[in-house]
């Protein structure tokens, strides 16, 4: 019986404290549950912005490639819509002379014309019937006969001469205006042309200027040129393949005649649009756009196309080891594979790539490896 009171009073002891001590322990699991779902969001939401950044900054170099591709396609146009307007220009010069001297021929032919029907009027009544039938014998008859018919076949000559020269001369009027319309065509495509460049440049600089605002896109961007120049040394190695043949003299020309000033020169430099200071693997030329650009010595190209930042880079390869690089091209005037002679023009100053102005960025490599390029220039 005591055994039994003893059960009951434990089991309701039991019963007390679940019931003074499992809604406490339930609101505290419920808190923390909940802190672990605040926590989770964050984290969650953390990593989609780390993950859009990270697309945003792989879409930069991107952006600016696509850019430059479109802004070279837009000046390809520009230029080849120029070729037209002078074509037209001169040919529409050309056709106007052309009209003034048929109009002067056609007048000289006129004013005969007229000047031959003024002597038929002041003849008055006489015809040529009236002319053969007063001849005095047969052979005079025959020598009036030849006069008329040679006067005759002169005037329907005339005439027709006239008649044909009227029809060339309103031909070469409709030819005209022809031309004048398609040149104002093509001007009004060039001004729209010219107008969507400069949205396309401006894009550019919007990019560039976004960059500069983001110091996570300086690091990635720093990242990116530094892994082009590891790319391109190793691209150099694999093209020269060890070999020792000197396919140049060793002394370098200036590659961009006329242009000697050097904005920029080798070694550690603090960067103009990642405001950090990274190595300067070559020298930068100031140079106006479009200014050719020639081969410092002789040599082969061995890589001619686009790499990240460089924008468009050619690769010379002069033998022994030794190769130079032009970067930030705006048009090359050789290809990949092509063997060129030291001087020979080889493309054109430009700003593609990160740039922030038109020059030209020069490099010598020794096994792919940049090295100071001024000990190697004349």
């Amino acid at each position: 019986m005591k055994l039994r009171k003893k059960i009951l009073a434990v089991s309701l002891m039991v019963v007390f404290l679940s019931s003074a001590i499992l809604p406490v322990y339930a609101d505290e699991l419920e808190e923390t549950r909940q802190q672990l779902q605040e926590i989770s969001r964050s984290i969650n939401a953390t990593q989609s912005k780390v993950n859009s950044v990270k697309k945003q900054e792989k879409s930069i170099m991107g952006q600016i490639q696509d850019l430059e591709k479109n802004i070279q396609n837009t000046e390809n146009q520009i230029t080849a819509t120029e070729d037209r307007i002078a074509f037209l220009q001169k040919s529409i010069t050309e056709t106007e002379a052309d009209i003034e001297e048929k109009e002067k021929a056609l007048e000289a032919k006129t004013d005969l014309l007229s000047e031959r029907l003024v002597v038929l009027h002041e003849q008055g009544e006489v015809t040529y019937l009236e002319v053969l039938l007063s001849a005095t014998d047969f052979k005079d008859f025959l020598t009036r006969y030849e006069m008329i018919n040679s006067i005759i076949e002169q005037d329907a000559e005339l005439i027709a001469s006239i008649h044909k020269e009227k029809q060339d001369l309103e031909m070469k009027k409709s030819d005209l205006e022809v031309k004048k319309k398609e040149l104002e065509s093509a001007l009004k495509q060039q001004e729209s042309m010219k107008e969507q460049l400069d949205l396309q440049k401006q894009e550019k600089q919007e990019i560039l200027s976004n960059v500069q605002q983001e110091r996570e896109a300086y690091e990635r961007a720093l990242a990116e040129l530094e892994e082009n120049s590891r790319q391109l040394e190793a691209l150099i190695r694999q093209m020269q393949g060890g070999s020792s043949e000197a396919l140049g003299t060793g002394v370098f020309t200036w590659p961009t005649p006329g242009y000697t000033s050097i904005s920029s020169p080798y070694g550690m430099r603090y960067h103009p649009i990642l405001k950090v200071r990274k190595m300067h693997t070559g020298v930068d030329i100031k140079a106006p756009m479009s200014a050719t650009i020639v081969a410092a010595d002789s040599g082969k190209v061995i890589h001619a196309g686009w790499m990240g930042g460089y924008g468009q880079v050619l690769v010379i390869d002069h033998g022994n080891g030794i190769s130079t690089l032009y970067a930030h091209q705006s048009a090359f005037l050789v290809s990949n594979g092509q063997t060129v002679t030291k001087g020979q023009a080889i493309g054109k100053v430009g700003s593609t790539g990160w740039s922030t102005g038109p020059h030209l960025h020069f490099e010598v490599r020794i096994n792919g490896s940049y090295t100071d390029p001024m000990p190697y220039l004349n």
